[in-house]
């Protein structure tokens, strides 16, 4: 008789784990993208800058938005370089909320970010070239990208 009982729990147990599972799972688009290049991704972008968030909020989605999110991630940056075109005059990027299959990238205030805008798109997304949180400019990874997106720009 104690094993009756005990599978019941343990499926009760595995349900709720399962549940719990494809709660966490954000409700953006599944991000799906034909891979570019970098100059591909460069020659599309209307801007591209290195730029500092000095802080970043939560605020109400625009209502091109509110279909799938109540509220987008807002970030103030400073720019620390213009490679190409100009960074917003409003010191601000925008993002989705970052979440599994949404294509965005994380934003954290006191981080660095390369960020490629689009004039079409002005979300930051890592399909669209942009990259970060960047820890170290000075790395040597971000710095050959960064010799390399400057030589673009020539």
């Amino acid at each position: 008789m104690p094993n009756s009982i005990a599978i019941p729990r343990r499926l009760i147990l595995a349900f709720s784990f399962v549940a719990i599972a494809l709660g966490q799972i954000s409700l953006g688009y599944a991000c799906s993208f034909k891979p570019a290049t970098e100059q591909e991704l460069f020659s599309q972008a209307s801007s591209v800058f290195v730029a500092h968030l000095t802080s970043v909020s939560e605020i109400p989605a625009p209502d091109d938005m509110k279909g799938v999110y109540g509220k987008i991630i807002e970030g103030s940056f400073q720019t620390i370089e213009q490679i190409k075109g100009a960074p917003p005059a409003s010191g601000k990027v925008r993002s989705a909320p970052y979440g599994f299959g949404n294509c965005t990238i994380p934003f954290m205030a006191g981080a660095d970010y390369i960020f490629f805008l689009r004039a079409e798109d002005d979300y930051i997304m890592f399909v669209n070239g942009s990259a970060g949180p960047v820890m170290n400019l000075n790395g040597t990874k971000v710095r050959e990208r960064l010799e390399s997106l400057r030589a673009m720009a020539k």
